[in-house]
């Protein structure tokens, strides 16, 4: 019993001091790196040899010690499993890995993770052979090929035989090889001699006295340390010759040191495994933390040896499946493997094909989130897709496959037919790939979380969608029905259990569930996506798309997180902003004599209305929008800054109605309506401050959740297709599928006129929506020259042929508005660029630029009215303050907060998503102005307006409980 604790004592206490000795050298404490000799400097060169010479004895005794047959391939499955499941536990520990760490986990064969296991059970899986090869040899002459192996290398320290410094699987074949060679001799009975007894004595000398003296010759010759380890590695002779003289005395004194099998096999994990030791480390420095660690992890590896070598001894399962024999050779077994794994793939055939397809799937996947198939930052003169998918985000492909595979196994689950569910799959994903790359081409963003829970407006979608892919679509769907139908016949497939089909069933509602935590701070889903390459870049939708895949990138957009929390977010603070901005409200109303509640305002976006005549690219035969060119130069105008391109339109909506930026939003934000309207208990916008108001839009009212939001946001009435406020006037222009904008007016001027007072309108225009086909009559009228293909050219004439109506309804429409006797004020706005233009960059400020006006009518101007100057860039959070000034109506403390912004703040660019972090502006001359150039004034009132947006969007809302809404009149 003694012996046996003792025995035990002995390896804790040899896995402690390679535990130890690993963890400072990977550690690198302050010691190591200064080029200054020390106490701690010799111990750790002494303990890091101790540690090798010990990894050496451990070789040595698997060799001599262990049966080889061929159930050691079973042990070498096991540490496979265990290393895996170590991977697990240090990623939850430290939440984070690298992909390469990943492949190393999973491959280490091909990765070379633990090459010392592999070496030594390679050895043992043939040492019957060695055993009978070996004693052909004398035993002095086998030992003196070791030793010059070891020997040339260690003297002209060049790695002549390609055994490095150890940590490799020929090293470890050797040592376990000279175990083998010392099984074939009775090593209590060797013939010991003075001369031997010398030998082995001063090898063990030479090798203290090396490990010690190294450093300070390094140090004295080199001025360095560079050489100071040169004999601590496991294949130095010194090293070696120690191994050999612990091991023979060890055996002559009969100690009988035995090893567990999978204790020593775990031991050598951890030495050859450097990311178990580096996750280990984790960042510590302390000796006495470290030692600790050391503790700990040999207590783990002794725990775990044991319950792996119960769990052999009961587990037959695995030794069948891999048809594992020890009754036979090792070359009989692997002959008899080749038909089994043949039989197999026959057998699974079905189910290879359906991963092999599910790959190319999420191949496309990748491929058609870009239009020029080129790659994401390089641009496609430097490289493409397809190269970038397949080389650079192979781990990202795979992902994807192993979520479309879930997706099918949880429609296998619960239709529980092969074929049906094989197919159902591939329809699902190939249309949700395609509609993602159409979107993609018209709108630069794949589809969103948000919009597919639009149901009620899929319709209306499809009839935006070319026929001829509709016409496709039906076609493959009807193929696709046939192929079911007979395979189902002919090629029939087994029905799986229902364990295997609730299984799948529960993987997948557990892996896409977990998606609704990806942006939680602090996840588990969230870091491991994040150390295996997820690259999410909300603030650019489509190069999203293009890294992780289209499915990847639509779950990445499931959880979303509304705003960052302000640091000074207090309510104290919030209370001191009221009652600032409540004093600057009082010194602007003492200015001004209108109420905004009196006036007549309309906010009237514009569908996808820009000059093209602006664009570099573009040159037109004659100016679509000459009249409001022309009035532009008599009013309120400039350019406003959109955050859209080719789409975007309810996020203008957004930011003119409440005056927040979108670009303070997280980049999990893409669409308010959707994502932060829902959620808040209260709001606040624009038409609040009015008896009456109403909303218009001549289509579909369900886009973007229009009806709930327009009903949250207090107004009384909301205009579209289909809706009990019915819209009277209906025209088209030539074969458009949409109501014409002269129409939209005709509409906007009933409402006006069945109300005597003042009122709110919010309009939404819809004609110029794409798609741009050949609509109108007049389309020739627009020629287009540049760089453009004649395609691209047809479009862009059928597109200003629109907006060239456009222009005419906006000059009817103000004439109608100058005869009525009621101040009216029309906020006329593009939301965003048409998506129809190849050349244009998406980020400069060109391609963000929409044209603007703020008119007011004769009445309105007869009192009170002024046209304002300085307003040439505008972002949409402006118009609120712009329409307050020039109808010279006072404000609420919000709304000069606003006012001040638009005066003495730089344009917000609205379109740079940064969590409101580092904004973008521009300035009057449309140079681009950073965060750290602004003035401490103009920091305060960008600080001011995100503490403001922060509390009534993701805060407690304590404003509300404040007179900060309330004009005082």
């Amino acid at each position: 019993m003694i012996k046996k604790l003792c025995n035990a004592l002995m390896v804790c206490v040899a896995m402690v001091i390679v535990t130890f000795s690993l963890l400072i050298t990977q550690a690198n404490p302050a010691f190591l790196q200064s080029n200054l000799l020390s106490k701690r400097l010799f111990a750790y060169s002494l303990l890091n040899n101790f540690s090798n010479v010990i990894i050496g004895v451990l070789l040595i005794l698997i060799g001599y010690q262990i049966k080889g047959n061929i159930k050691l391939i079973k042990k070498y499955v096991y540490i496979y499993i265990v290393n895996l499941l170590i991977f697990i536990g240090l990623f939850l520990w430290t939440r984070s890995f690298t992909i390469q760490n990943l492949y190393d986990a999973v491959l280490p064969i091909t990765r070379n993770t633990y090459p010392v296991i592999l070496g030594a059970i390679s050895a043992l899986l043939i040492k019957d052979k060695l055993k009978n090869w070996f004693k052909k040899y004398r035993f002095p002459v086998i030992l003196s090929g070791y030793a010059i192996v070891f020997t040339l290398p260690s003297i002209f320290n060049k790695d002549i035989f390609g055994i490095g410094n150890g940590n490799n699987a020929i090293t470890a074949f050797l040592l376990v090889t000279l175990g083998i060679v010392f099984s074939n001799v009775e090593v209590d009975k060797l013939h010991m001699d003075k001369k031997v007894i010398t030998i082995l004595s001063m090898s063990v000398m030479l090798n203290i006295i090396l490990a010690f003296s190294m450093p300070f010759i390094s140090w004295r010759i080199r001025g360095d340390f560079s050489t100071a380890y040169r004999f601590n590695v496991l294949t130095a002779i010194s090293v070696v010759a120690m191994s050999v003289v612990i091991f023979i005395v060890g055996q002559r004194l009969k100690l009988n040191i035995k090893i567990p099998e999978y204790t020593g096999l775990l031991v050598l994990l951890a030495y050859s495994n450097n990311f178990i030791v580096e996750k280990t480390v984790n960042g510590s420095i302390s000796l006495k933390v470290l030692l600790f660690k050391s503790c700990v992890v040999s207590v783990i590896v002794v725990v775990l040896g044991w319950l792996l070598s119960k769990i052999d001894k009961k587990d037959l399962a695995l030794e069948k499946s891999l048809l594992l024999d020890d009754s036979k050779s090792i070359n009989v077994c692997a002959r008899s493997l080749k038909p089994y794994i043949v039989a197999n793939i026959k057998k699974y055939r079905f189910s290879v094909t359906n991963i092999i397809i599910l790959y190319i799937l999420a191949y496309m996947s990748f491929i058609l989130m870009s239009p020029d198939f080129s790659a994401p930052h390089l641009g496609k003169d430097y490289a493409n897709i397809f190269f970038y998918t397949f080389f650079v985000r192979q781990h990202m492909l795979i992902l994807n496959t192993i979520l479309f595979y879930l997706l099918y196994r949880f429609i296998y689950g619960i239709i529980g037919r092969f074929w049906i569910s094989v197919i159902l799959n591939y329809v699902i994903i190939a249309v949700a790939v395609v509609a993602d790359a159409i979107k993609i081409h018209y709108r630069t963003e794949p589809i969103l979380p948000t919009e597919v829970t639009m149901v009620s407006a899929y319709g209306d979608i499809l009839s935006m969608v070319p026929q001829f892919i509709l016409w496709i679509t039906a076609i493959v769907i009807i193929i696709l029905i046939c192929i079911v139908i007979y395979c189902e016949r002919k090629l029939p497939q087994n029905k799986a259990k229902w364990r295997f089909r609730i299984l799948g069933i529960v993987l997948a509602v557990l892996v896409y569930g977990n998606s609704t935590r990806i942006n939680h701070e602090g996840s588990i889903v969230g870091d491991f996506l994040n150390s295996y390459g997820n690259l999410p870049t909300f603030e650019n939708q489509e190069q999203g798309a293009q890294q992780n895949g289209a499915l990847q990138q639509f779950l990445n957009n499931i959880d979303v997180t509304i705003m960052r929390k302000e640091t000074d977010y207090s309510k104290k603070n919030i209370d001191k902003l009221a009652i600032k901005y409540s004093k600057l409200a009082n010194k602007i109303n003492a200015t001004r004599d209108n109420n905004l509640s009196t006036q007549t305002v309309i906010f009237n976006l514009s569908e996808s209305l820009a000059n093209p005549n602006r664009l570099r690219e573009v040159e037109l035969s004659q100016n679509p929008l000459s009249y409001i060119d022309s009035i532009k130069k008599n009013t309120t105008s400039g350019l406003m800054i959109s955050s859209g391109l080719g789409g975007g339109t309810a996020n203008m909506e957004y930011m003119t109605l409440t005056g927040f930026p979108v670009s303070n939003f997280s980049p999990t934000i893409a669409t308010p309506y959707t994502q932060v309207v829902p959620e808040a208990a209260q709001t606040l916008t624009i038409n609040e401050y009015f008896k009456k108001s109403t909303a218009i839009h001549p289509y579909n009212g369900s886009f973007y959740s229009r009806k709930v939001v327009y009903q949250k946001f207090g107004f009384q009435k909301f205009l579209y297709l289909g809706s009990k406020y019915k819209v009277k006037h209906r025209t088209k222009i030539g074969t458009s599928p949409y109501l014409s904008d002269e129409t939209s007016y005709k509409n906007t001027l009933d409402v006006i006129n069945s109300y005597k007072n003042g009122q709110f309108i919010n309009l939404v225009t819809m004609q110029n929506h794409m798609p741009y086909l050949d609509y109108y009559d007049n389309s020739g009228d627009y020629q287009v020259s540049g760089d453009i293909d004649d395609g691209e050219k047809n479009t862009i004439s059928s597109y200003s042929a629109g907006i060239s109506y456009t222009d005419k309804a906006v000059q009817k429409f103000i004439k109608q508005i100058d005869k009525i006797n009621k101040p009216i004020t029309l906020v006329f706005y593009g939301d965003h660029l048409s998506g129809i233009y190849s050349n244009i960059d998406g980020n400069s400020l060109e391609a963000r630029e929409t044209d603007y006006f703020i008119y007011s009518n004769k009445y309105a101007r007869q009192h009170g009215a002024k046209n304002l100057k300085h307003v040439k860039y505008v972002s949409p959070i402006d118009f609120i303050a712009l329409t307050a000034e020039q109808t010279n109506s006072k404000v609420s403390p919000y709304y000069s907060l606003l006012t001040e912004i638009q005066k003495e703040l730089p344009t917000i660019k609205v379109y740079a998503y940064n969590n409101g972090k580092n904004p973008v502006f521009v300035d009057k001359k449309g140079k681009t102005i950073k965060y750290k150039q602004l003035t401490r004034k103009q920091k305060r009132l960008y600080n001011d307006l995100k503490l403001v947006q922060y509390d009534l969007t993701t805060g407690n809302q304590y404003l509300y409980k404040t007179k900060f809404f309330n004009v005082v009149k």
